[in-house]
């Protein structure tokens, strides 16, 4: 009853503030740069391929919501999940900063898999909005992992240059 309850009060928040319900799926690609205190996992750019989705609300100028995406660069590949805040400008662009919760990166170097643990991550991007229904993207993302290699902890970091096409939906 509790979760009913709150779920109908959350319900009638936002019908009150007139928020509108975001959807945003995207499809990018970019690069994405590996580096570690470990010389031997340091790779070069390797091209990347993402395909995801935004989802949440968006009230006057202002979103947040859910970002959860798929892709693949190299030997790598990965599902991120991250919250976001953007803000539409009132000059055709947007902007938006992501907070990572979980990265699940799979990584098949050398021919055997490694367990690579997801410890922080954030993104920042941007939108041209001036086309009819599409948006083009740049983002910028930085997320960072620990594996261990020979019994011995290594950091190990990741930069992704996404540019992709996006469809933002406000229903």
């Amino acid at each position: 009853m509790k979760k009913f309850s709150l779920t109908t009060i959350l319900f009638l928040m936002c019908s009150l503030a007139h928020a509108d319900l975001l959807i945003d799926p995207y499809v990018g690609t970019g690069l994405m740069k590996t580096t570690s205190d470990v010389n031997r996992l340091d790779d070069d750019d390797e091209n990347l391929t993402a395909i995801g989705a935004r989802v949440g609300y968006q009230f006057l100028l202002v979103s947040a919501g859910v970002d959860y995406s798929k892709g693949s660069a190299g030997d790598y590949e990965f599902t991120n999940t991250s919250v976001f805040v953007g803000v539409d400008l009132p000059i055709l662009l947007r902007a938006w900063a992501e907070y990572f919760i979980s990265s699940d990166l799979d990584a098949d170097v050398s021919g055997f898999n490694q367990d690579i643990d997801f410890k922080d991550g954030t993104s920042l991007g941007i939108g041209f909005t001036g086309l009819p229904f599409v948006s083009l993207n740049l983002e910028v993302q930085n997320l960072n992992y620990e594996t261990e290699i020979l019994g011995r902890d290594v950091d190990f970091q990741t930069a992704a240059y996404i540019f992709s096409v996006s469809l933002p939906l406000n229903l």
